[in-house]
């Protein structure tokens, strides 16, 4: 599913770099990225594997729109697309981002669908503090997590997530919880090269390399 990033594509999973076309106030933005396993709350929707992913996204003004896809390896799917579109305003130095997604599979078709909010705070020149809210009012399933990075050496970061699904993915059961740490580094105006940690209460450690470019 569609990450929320403290970095270039929106906490601290890298997921695509992008290159922009612009006019007017109108944006074009798009990317793509590789990574050795796809994990989204601390499960691998790749079987382990590597996995491929891009995006497109036209953006006005504060208003944005667009589709993030992955292979992935979750029974008979092998490809995931996510329909998205929201809105990013900023409060001083507070940045928000409310939108919903749609997450559609190649086989399984439609799945569901989530609210998702993303708030991004700025610490000086240290790095950022971060936060995401999904919820899925269908499925009543929700997902928080919070997040933090902190620049050194001018090209990295080094920063990680927390996150858990307050016990409501199954009735009953105690709170997953998931988190990560890593360290990313910048490759000029190229693209990024992040080594994130991944760990949670239900699923097993995993390491994990992505790398993102330009187009």
């Amino acid at each position: 599913m569609i990450k929320a990033t403290i970095g270039p594509c929106g906490l601290l999973v890298l997921c695509c770099s992008a290159g922009t076309v612009t006019a007017g106030e109108f944006a074009l933005n798009y990317g793509a990225a590789v990574t050795s396993n796809y994990i989204d709350q601390g499960v691998s929707q790749s079987d382990d594997n590597p996995a491929l992913q891009g995006y497109v996204e036209g953006s006005y003004g504060m208003f944005y729109g667009g589709v993030w896809s992955s292979t992935v390896d979750i029974d008979d799917d092998n490809l995931e697309f996510d329909l998205y579109a929201g809105i990013r305003p900023t409060f001083g130095d507070l940045s928000v981002d409310l939108s919903y997604v749609r997450y559609l599979y190649n086989s399984s078709g439609d799945c569901c669908g989530e609210v998702i909010l993303d708030l991004a705070y700025p610490m000086a020149d240290l790095g950022e503090l971060g936060a995401e809210f999904a919820y899925d009012p269908v499925e009543n399933t929700k997902w928080a997590q919070l997040g933090a990075s902190v620049d050194f050496l001018t090209a990295y970061s080094v920063g990680g997530t927390l996150g858990t699904d307050f016990g409501t993915l199954d009735l009953g059961k105690d709170d997953e919880v998931a988190w990560d740490l890593g360290v990313s580094r910048t490759l000029g105006e190229i693209g990024l090269v992040d080594l994130r940690y991944y760990d949670s209460n239900y699923e097993g450690a995993r390491g994990v390399l992505s790398i993102a470019v330009d187009f």
